[in-house]
């Protein structure tokens, strides 16, 4: 019993500060994409170059282009970046689960902070009411058709995207909405419409209260790579025979997955957080496993997704698909065409 209480003490431990890591150099990257725009708009006198990586702050356009290179062979000429980091995440779903959302997705660490808060209430406010903060259970049939939602809402805007004309696809990235949609979208968090904070409320509140609702039931995206990641190439297999049948692996793992009945979790909600693994009192009882034979450490799984990640980046950096090869003078006519 006492390794169960500390093992899974340090495990969160180290996602947590990986997650943050990747959560505070995205807030980094936003406040100086927002310096950039207010120069742009002669707001300020500073100065500040633009960032490309939150170029990933508008995924459907990312997407959109990534379409259109496959069909025509045309890589994204203003904001590549976006094209680099869905390339990354699609890597990572196929070989280490859903390792993007799971260890990287700055909008995920949020929710899951919410999440995070609503637990912490419930195990440490003293002489809290039990309901107050915890994560509620939601109905197995409800959690069922919220989840095959998100799934739809996946499979919806994927063929959306994949359907749009390369030509129109083209064409659409000449837009100046194209090059300034991050900046407008930044907007929206920097000074909220009553509509959107509203929203954003109401997540965080739900998340709160039932765990990670957003990645959990609404993210598009989450729904996509949670497909890829039921043939990812990295699994977590349980053997039966060490198996206490101790049921701590399942309370461990915060997307509700079933570990102690699977023999290899496939389960698209898995993200590869180790979570199950690092809560499991018997050695050998799960094991990280590449095409489910050759075994790993399990601290080698978030080396290999962020390794993964900045990899491609690099290769992206030394072949020219990082940077985008418009001027910045292109970006600030653009985001003051669009406004703020």
């Amino acid at each position: 019993m006492e390794t169960r209480e500390r093992r899974p003490f340090r495990k969160p431990t180290l996602r947590m500060l990986v997650r943050s890591a990747f959560l505070a150099y995205f807030v980094y990257l936003c406040t100086r994409l927002w310096a950039f725009a207010l120069w742009a708009l002669g707001r300020s006198s500073v100065h500040v170059a633009r960032p490309e990586a939150v170029a990933g702050i508008i995924p459907v356009g990312a997407y959109t282009s990534l379409f259109a290179w496959l069909k025509t062979g045309t890589f994204d000429a203003v904001v590549p970046a976006g094209v680099v980091i869905v390339l990354a995440a699609l890597l990572l779903s196929v070989t280490l689960k859903r390792g993007f959302c799971g260890w990287i997705c700055p909008v995920g660490s949020v929710f899951e902070a919410a999440a995070g808060l609503g637990r912490f209430f419930r195990r440490r406010a003293s002489g809290a009411p039990r309901w107050l903060g915890r994560n509620l259970p939601v109905p197995a049939s409800a959690d069922r058709a919220l989840r095959g939602f998100r799934y739809a809402l996946a499979a919806a805007a994927l063929l959306l995207v994949a359907l749009v004309p390369p030509a129109a696809a083209l064409e659409f990235q000449k837009l100046p909405y194209y090059a300034a949609a991050d900046v407008k979208i930044l907007s929206y968090f920097v000074s909220p419409p009553l509509w959107w904070a509203a929203l954003g409320v109401a997540l965080l509140g739900a998340s709160s209260a039932f765990g990670n609702v957003w990645c959990r039931y609404l993210c598009p995206l989450g729904g996509l790579y949670g497909a890829l990641g039921s043939a990812s190439a990295c699994t977590v297999v349980r053997d039966p025979g060490p198996c206490m049948d101790c049921k701590a692996c399942a309370k461990a793992c915060h997307a509700g997955v079933r570990v102690d009945r699977a023999t290899s979790v496939r389960a698209a909600e898995c993200d590869g957080c180790m979570d199950c693994v690092l809560a499991c009192p018997k050695r050998g009882a799960l094991t990280p496993r590449v095409l489910g034979r050759l075994s790993m450490p399990w601290w080698l799984w978030p080396l290999a997704v962020v390794g993964a990640w900045f990899a491609v980046y690099a290769a992206a950096l030394a072949t020219g698909h990082w940077n985008s090869p418009m001027p910045e003078a292109y970006f600030a006519a653009a985001i003051r065409t669009l406004g703020l």
